[in-house]
C-alpha cells in the first residue's frame, strides 16, 4: 500500500475502534491497541512495521505525551509526591522479583533475566493519562498518584536499564 494509503487505512480504523469503544463504555485506547493487534503482524499482518509505521508512531506517542503534559496539574503531583513514589517502588520491585525468578527458571541467564524484569518494570504513562484523562480522573487524588507513580517506575525503569547494560 502508499504510504498514504496505509496512514488513511490506520485512521479509519481508529475512528471505528473510537465509537465501538465509546459505545461499549471501554477506554478508546484499549480499542485502538486491539485494532493494532488485529491488523498488524500478530493475527492478519495487513499494515506491517516499517519506518513510515514507526515515525508516525512516535509522533503519535510525542502528541499524547504533549496533551498529558498539559493537562497535567504540578502543584497536585507535588502534593502526592510521596503517595506516588510509594506505588512506584512496589510496582517496580514485583515484577523485578518475580520476572527475575520466572525468567531464570524458565532457562534465561542472569544477564538476560535481569533485562526481562527490568523491561517488565516499565509502564506506560501514555497509555495510563489517556484512560485517566478519558475517566475524567486525571486531576482525582487517585489519579496524580497514578501518573506520579507511573512516571517513576519509567525512569527508575531507565536508570535500571541503564545500569544493566553495564553487565
Amino acid at each position: 500500500m502508499h504510504y498514504l494509503s496505509i496512514l488513511t487505512f490506520i485512521l479509519f480504523l481508529s475512528l471505528i475502534s473510537n465509537y465501538l469503544c465509546r459505545k461499549i463504555q471501554m477506554p478508546v485506547v484499549i480499542g485502538q491497541m486491539f485494532i493494532g493487534i488485529i491488523f498488524g503482524p500478530a493475527f492478519f499482518n495487513i499494515i506491517r512495521q516499517s519506518e513510515f509505521i514507526s515515525t508516525f508512531s512516535e509522533i503519535g506517542v510525542i502528541l499524547l505525551m504533549f496533551i498529558a503534559g498539559l493537562e497535567s496539574n504540578l502543584s497536585l503531583l507535588k502534593k502526592y509526591f510521596k503517595p506516588s513514589m510509594l506505588v512506584a517502588i512496589f510496582g517496580v520491585v514485583f515484577p523485578l522479583i518475580g520476572m527475575y525468578l520466572a525468567s531464570y527458571y524458565h532457562g534465561l541467564t542472569i544477564k538476560d533475566s535481569m533485562f526481562v524484569s527490568v523491561i517488565f518494570a516499565a509502564t506506560s504513562v501514555s497509555i495510563s493519562v489517556e484512560v485517566l484523562k478519558e475517566m475524567g480522573k486525571l486531576n482525582s487524588k487517585e489519579g496524580i498518584t497514578i501518573l506520579g507513580a507511573a512516571v517513576a517506575d519509567d525512569v527508575i525503569a531507565i536508570l535500571l536499564l541503564s545500569f544493566a547494560s553495564f553487565f
